[in-house]
């Protein structure tokens, strides 16, 4: 009886130990995979305007929680006495959206600042959030001129130094 393997046995040994390392391998990178889509999916929710959703053709695929933004309508807030929350009209510009929100309510969530609500439409047509991000309006309009190369705070008088465009005085 001979102890010492052939090289025939192995190569069908070192056969056996590369299908299972393969065979591992490809497990762990489906598990993860999964792992990944499965927690991806509760996070991501389409984000529409106020038109988009109110079209409802662009809601039919989209299931039944939502992400909107738009513009707080000037008057249109109506806090709930004795209790946290508030209803309110999201905007922008074409549409309108009734929208009723039962959690406290943000400081900076006033009229015409820009909002972000998510939750599902009411039987009532009512927008039933879940959540309210209200966007400061200072931080983000200086942004938006930092982007539009407007760096400058606005002169009541011309410059007169060239390299901000204007004409040097003699």
């Amino acid at each position: 009886m001979d102890l010492i393997p052939t090289s025939r046995e192995r190569n069908a040994v070192a056969q056996r130990i590369s299908r299972k390392i393969v065979i591992t391998i490809i497990l762990l990178v489906a598990g993860f995979a999964i792992l990944f889509s499965v927690g991806l999916k509760g996070s991501l929710v389409y984000y529409l305007t106020v038109s988009e959703f109110m079209d409802p053709g662009r809601r039919t695929d989209l299931g039944d929680h939502f992400r909107v933004n738009g513009n707080v309508l000037s008057g249109s807030i109506k806090k709930h006495e004795g209790a946290p929350g508030a209803r309110f009209i999201l905007t922008d510009g074409r549409s309108q959206l009734p929208v009723v929100y039962n959690r406290e309510v943000p400081d900076t969530f006033v009229d015409g600042s820009e909002a972000v609500v998510e939750g599902s439409l009411g039987a009532d047509g009512t927008f039933v959030a879940v959540t309210l991000l209200a966007k400061c309006p200072s931080k983000y309009e200086a942004q938006n001129r930092l982007t539009n190369n407007d760096r400058r705070p606005a002169r009541a008088t011309p410059s007169s130094d060239p390299a901000e465009g204007g004409v040097p005085s003699r």
